[in-house]
């Protein structure tokens, strides 16, 4: 039977495999060109039933490849510029600034506590997360635009009805829920469009997008700030709603989605990790159940060692992330420093978040992957625990900041990178969603238990309990990433062997044919 199909297509489509990758088998899909007219459709030929991995066009230099971005055009770098705009604000109110506010609502709201008000924030950054599912089905079902459309007047109305409270839980229920909610709804199409467009530039672009939180946030803390001063908190959040109106309605136009099969330049002929996925996804590749069926497939996922270990990185790491940035004003009171000195502070560690998650995402598409987002997992950790500790002065606690804040930030823009890389762009939708919910455990007690911890040492007061938290949730973290490096590795090997083996079976299946 294969011999007679073989047969078939003999006249139809050159036999000889057209590229310098040996590794591709003999069963691949070959694209024939109609010779009647040039615009008529191209017919697929297969040579057995055998799972494709790439298709090979007639022509000697191009490729078909489904999964392969362009990894560069106009297009592509204005998807990259939406995603850093609305990353340059979604998470700033509850995140990157939102020390301004717990400073002013202390004050406001005389009778909470730290904990109570930071609780406000963590609602904010952990509702983004949860409500990842919510997002994911929406961009799917009615694509990333239209999702962060909406996104972005959810977080225009959480910050005007925030505006208005007049006690606490208006403003957990607003500022914090609501527009975690709509962060969420612009922050996945946001997160997820740029590994459309880009393959071997994933790194770089990916380091780009997610850049515009730290700039968001040196631009916005000394700014909201100035705001608070010049016309209160009230007027503050009401100018934020519009500003997001601005920036991330603007922003949502340029998200949108590749569609694939385009013809790009004919790979190397080594392999690369991310060609190694995508050849291993091909072997593996059924059609995929929708559903209930569908939502019980995914949870398959649970069971690989790589998953779990990144999952328990991020519920651990995001315990501690948050509590620097919602104590930099206070900590900065607290050592004698002013406000402006605390805002300052917390806007040059945004600069410098910028400035590590365009430069580690750049070094993470020449050097080994796991190699920089340990680094980063490790130095962050340190930061805290080493630098923190000693910060008694203006130019120490900087330092911390600085450090911090390129760190932590690189640390951020890595993760969907490796993601995207380890499980593929078919799963990484469900895997995010997985593993940002986990996150939004995490950020929904960090910050309040260090507040009730900080209010655990009156009346003498110290940060150092609140210090060894964070610290020691990071560092949890970055032992939980070293344990990903050794599955990651086991799980290399494993494709390696697989994808050989599938060779051998076509060759000799391919010999058989000819006799």
């Amino acid at each position: 039977m294969v011999a007679a199909v073989a047969n078939k297509t003999s006249h139809d489509v050159d036999q000889t495999p057209r590229t310098s990758c040996d590794i591709i088998p003999d069963y691949a899909v070959y694209t024939s060109r109609a010779l009647t007219s040039p615009t008529s459709s191209p017919e697929k030929h297969t040579k057995s039933t055998a799972p494709s991995i790439i298709g090979i066009s007639q022509s000697p230099t191009l490729v078909d490849i489904a999964d392969r971005a362009p990894d560069g055009g106009l297009r592509a770098w204005l998807v990259v510029l939406g995603s850093f705009l609305i990353h340059s604000f979604c998470f700033a109110p509850t995140e990157y600034i939102f020390g301004v506010f717990e400073h002013n609502y202390l004050e406001i709201f005389p009778a909470s506590t730290p904990g109570s008000i930071a609780l406000i924030g963590t609602l904010g950054s952990s509702s983004t997360y949860f409500a990842g599912f919510i997002s994911g089905a929406s961009a799917d079902r009615f694509g990333y635009r239209t999702t962060a459309l909406i996104g972005t007047g959810v977080m225009a109305l959480a910050l005007l009805l925030a505006s208005f409270a007049d006690h606490v839980w208006q403003l957990y229920l607003t500022q914090g829920v609501l527009f975690g909610i709509g962060a969420s709804l612009v922050y996945y199409p946001a997160i997820g469009a740029p590994s459309h467009w880009f393959d071997s530039k994933r790194g770089l672009a990916l380091g780009l997008a997610v850049s515009g939180t730290g700039l968001g946030g040196l631009a916005l803390a000394p700014a909201t700030q100035a705001l608070v001063d010049s016309v209160g908190v009230k007027w503050a959040l009401r100018v934020l709603a519009i500003i997001s109106i601005v920036i991330c309605g603007t922003a949502s136009f340029l998200i949108v989605e590749r569609e694939s099969g385009k013809k790009v330049p004919e790979p190397r002929c080594e392999i690369t990790d991310l060609e190694l996925n995508h050849m291993s996804e091909k072997l593996s590749q059924k059609t995929k159940p929708t559903g209930i069926a569908g939502f019980f497939a995914e949870l398959k996922v649970f069971k690989n060692p790589q998953f779990l270990s990144l999952t328990f990185a991020e519920l651990a790491a995001s315990v501690g992330f948050l509590i620097p940035m919602y104590y930099f004003q206070t900590y900065s009171l607290f050592i004698g420093l002013t406000a402006q000195d605390g805002a300052l502070i917390a806007g040059l560690s945004s600069g410098a978040s910028c400035l590590g998650r365009i430069a580690l995402g750049f070094a993470a598409d020449r050097l080994p992957k796991t190699v920089v987002v340990s680094v980063c997992a490790w130095m962050t950790a340190g930061s805290i625990l080493i630098i923190w500790t000693f910060s008694k002065s203006f130019g120490v606690y900087l330092v911390f900041a600085l450090v911090y804040g390129f760190f932590a930030g690189g640390y951020v823009s890595l993760v969907p990178l490796v993601l995207s890389e380890t499980f593929g762009a078919h799963q990484l939708s469900t895997v995010i969603g997985f593993m940002y919910a986990a996150a939004g455990v995490g950020m929904l007690a960090g910050a309040p238990v260090a507040g009730m911890i900080l209010g655990a040492t009156e009346p003498n007061l110290s940060y150092l309990p609140v210090i060894m938290t964070a610290g020691g949730t990071l560092l949890l973290g970055a032992i939980c990433i070293t344990a990903w490096v050794y599955f990651r590795r086991l799980d290399k090997q494993t494709k390696r062997d697989e994808i050989a083996a599938a060779s051998a079976a076509a060759s000799a299946a391919s010999n058989v044919a000819k006799r």
